[in-house]
C-alpha cells in the first residue's frame, strides 16, 4: 500500500508516525501536493492507492482506512 501524505499539513509529522504504527508494511511518501489543496493545511488527508481520504481527525482517519482495505 502506497499512502502519499501532503508536505502542507499541519500535523504531518504526528500523522506520519500514527500511520507508520498502525500501517508497518505500507510506504509513505510526503508529497508536495495531492491534489486537495482546500483540506490539506488543516484536516489529515491523503491519497491511498488512488483513492483520496479525509477526515476530521486523526484518529477517525486511521479507523477509516482500516475499513477500507
Amino acid at each position: 500500500m502506497l499512502i502519499k501524505v501532503c508536505k502542507n499539513y499541519s500535523k504531518k509529522n504526528k500523522f506520519i508516525k500514527k500511520l507508520s504504527l498502525n500501517f508497518p508494511d505500507t510506504q509513505i511518501k510526503v508529497k508536495s501536493c495531492i491534489g486537495m489543496c482546500k483540506h490539506c493545511r488543516s484536516l489529515p488527508t491523503a491519497n491511498i492507492d488512488g483513492k483520496k481520504f479525509k477526515k476530521k481527525s486523526i484518529k477517525k482517519f486511521i479507523k477509516a482506512v482500516k475499513k477500507e482495505i
